[in-house]
């Protein structure tokens, strides 16, 4: 958010892409694990660049009347590349017998679309300069859409701003964890490492698609059901994974968390622009996923507890147990207004 408001959104999305491309470089040609890591570092900044805060604020100055879809189309074909990224992986090293060239191609692949952002990317929509950032965006009887743009600082006296922040917090702990400790824990409990990754596959699909069907109905239900929705499917996904020894328990793990993390991937972000602007969206959203990195700690603390306990199941039945907890704070959420922060 800040480099957008120093040097603008085209400069940013420039920025990302070198940076990226210097990452993959460094990765490709590196002798040992300190280059790595240095260059999965530099890549790491330049994807947070190119990434959903610059990519909801274009969608936002652009597509207004059409945010929501928008939105979900764009988290969509962004979740897809983790269904496609694995197979680029298998098949680039397939055919050039060696991993280094998958990060030669994913280096060439950002210059290429850091060159089309250069060419193609325009910051201001087609609004007036000086009108309200809600654009033609309105609050109906069932979705609610915020008058004036709140800033950063009124955002965050809200408690309504830390509801769904830790709504996301807790979805990516379980999230993040399931990715690193799934097939293991599978495997654990007897299920083949191929039918542990081909659930992991199917999860990354319903994930992906699961943002554009946010997208269609966000018009229609407010963001905030849809929110509460991906919590409880992923109670339902934690739960089924801590038991997961059977396809019964393997499917509604694959269904419930896939959907959940997608829907709620989405939600938050529909949340923050329909509670406080589109204006403020870049530092609303960047001090959100600032907020959930505490989420990374999810792999360690899960590899913890299991070596202590002996078992991931109560790792995923704990992190079902606080998502309960932020479903019912969703629930009893109603949209912030300055009126009511001034009051408090």
């Amino acid at each position: 958010a800040l480099t957008m408001r120093g040097v603008g959104t085209r400069a940013t999305y420039g920025l990302g892409g070198l940076l990226m491309a210097a990452g993959f470089a460094l990765i490709a040609t590196t002798p040992g694990l300190a280059q790595y890591l240095a260059g999965a570092a530099i890549a790491g900044v330049g994807y947070t660049l190119c990434a959903t805060v610059p990519g909801v604020a274009v969608i936002n100055h652009w597509l207004p009347q059409r945010r929501a879809l928008a939105i979900g189309a764009y988290m969509t074909i962004g979740g897809l590349g983790g269904v496609a990224g694995p197979l680029m992986v298998t098949g680039v090293v397939a055919i050039t017998g060696t991993w280094r060239m998958h990060w030669w191609t994913m280096c060439i692949s950002i210059l290429v679309l850091t060159v089309l952002a250069a060419l193609t990317l325009k910051t201001a929509g087609p609004k007036t300069a000086g009108s309200s950032a809600t654009g033609n965006a309105k609050s109906t009887s069932k979705v609610f859409v915020t008058p004036t743009d709140w800033k950063l600082a009124e955002a965050l006296r809200t408690p309504q701003y830390y509801v769904i922040v830790a709504a996301l917090t807790m979805t990516l702990f379980g999230g993040v964890t399931m990715n690193t400790w799934a097939v293991t824990h599978m495997g654990n409990l007897g299920i083949a490492a191929a039918v542990a990754a081909t659930a992991l596959s199917t999860h990354a699909l319903i994930n992906a698609f699961s943002r554009a069907f946010g997208g269609a109905l966000a018009t229609w239900i407010d963001p905030k059901w849809l929110l509460a929705s991906a919590l409880v499917a992923e109670i339902m996904g934690m739960l089924s994974l801590a038991v997961a020894d059977n396809l019964v328990a393997i499917g509604l793990f694959v269904i419930g968390e896939g959907y959940g993390f997608g829907m709620c991937f989405f939600a938050t972000t529909m949340l923050l622009v329909n509670y406080y602007g589109p204006k403020e969206a870049p530092k609303t959203m960047g001090t959100m996923h600032f907020i959930t990195t505490i989420a990374m700690i999810g792999p360690v603390l899960g590899g913890y507890v299991a070596d202590n306990v002996g078992s991931f199941a109560g790792v995923f039945q704990g992190y079902a147990v606080l998502m309960c907890v932020c479903l019912v704070a969703v629930v009893l959420m109603r949209p912030p207004t300055k009126a009511t922060m001034a009051s408090a």
